[in-house]
């Protein structure tokens, strides 16, 4: 999941993980993977269950606020698996104190909080990385190869259909999701 081409560093780099809910996993089993290279200094929830079933399997700092965690923490990047409609603020609070920004998609559900993230890492000079975990997919990877080498010819137009979608159970299993505020 994680690729790092950054200046030549003498330590891990550190992360911090806000929201320690189903997404949370992935990047749990990420970093695990990359031990060699980073490591999970912090975690924070509101949620006291998953943060501490996110500290017992991760070993990292638990925090029960954002402020509380950037106050403390010697992460690097702080990456954000909360309902998206949080990730504005919590991105301009993080870049504030000088940490880079991993978030999940969608990065925001409106266009002008985008904005506002990309002017905030801009202005404290950090960086803001959204995950986009099917650009490796092997057939999105096999088309982008195909386009390249200009297989198609030139392109005019292209029509995509996404065929999936996420059950009830999805939605049942947090208030957040499915909502225009949080989830867009």
């Amino acid at each position: 999941m994680y690729h790092f081409e950054s200046p030549i560093i003498d330590r891990k780099i550190r992360f911090a993980l806000i929201g320690c809910g189903r997404i949370a996993q992935s990047h749990f089993t990420a970093l695990k993977q990359h031990d060699d290279r980073a490591e999970l200094v912090s975690v924070c929830d509101i949620d006291a269950n998953a943060l501490d079933a996110a500290t017992k399997l991760t070993g990292a700092k638990p925090f029960s606020s954002l402020s509380s965690m950037l106050a403390d923490t010697t992460a690097d990047i702080v990456i954000l698996t909360t309902p998206s409609g949080l990730h504005p603020e919590q991105t301009i609070e993080i870049a504030a104190s000088g940490r880079h920004v991993m978030t999940e998609k969608p990065m925001a559900t409106r266009w002008q909080d985008g904005l506002r993230m990309v002017k905030a890492c801009d202005d404290a000079n950090v960086r803001l990385f959204v995950v986009k975990q099917n650009r490796r997919n092997a057939t999105l990877q096999l088309l982008k190869n195909a386009v390249k080498q200009g297989r198609f010819g030139r392109i005019y137009m292209v029509n995509l259909n996404v065929f999936w979608t996420r059950p009830q159970e999805y939605y049942d299993s947090a208030a957040w999701r499915g909502t225009w505020e949080f989830d867009g």
